[in-house]
């Protein structure tokens, strides 16, 4: 019982942090490109496939990150960050806007650039 309520805690503690930094992240993207496109979910989707990929690239090689880490790191914070339930939705309001290239635009970049970075991140991860 006090094991799970140790894991529970951690993954509230880092889920508040990743959900802080998503919000400061799409204020400040708003604030420097504006609401042409979803530029903070952007930014926050790539980081976090880098980080969910250098995270898991780091854990093939040693054992730095136990369950409990884990948890708080992948579990909470990047759960948090990482906002691919908002990328849906902004991408059909583009659509349904009319809006068609930026829907796709953000599709590919967010699918196929995130599936790189999480390569990139376990190849950096693994490194010597």
């Amino acid at each position: 019982m006090k094991q799970e309520l140790i894991k529970i805690l951690l993954i509230m503690a880092g889920g508040s942090l990743g959900a802080i930094c998503r919000y400061g992240t799409s204020l400040l993207a708003v604030r420097l490109f504006g609401t042409q496109f979803a530029w903070g979910t952007l930014i926050v989707n790539l980081a976090g496939c880098f980080l969910i990929g250098l995270a898991f690239g780091l854990s093939d090689r040693s054992q730095w990150m136990g369950t409990l880490p884990r948890l708080f790191f992948v579990t909470g914070y990047l759960g948090s960050l990482t906002t691919f339930s908002t990328f849906a939705l902004e991408s059909t309001s583009f659509f349904r806007a009319g809006t068609h290239w930026p829907a796709l635009a953000s599709i590919l970049a967010n699918n196929i650039l995130g599936v790189a970075l999480v390569l990139a991140g376990m190849w950096l991860g693994r490194l010597r």
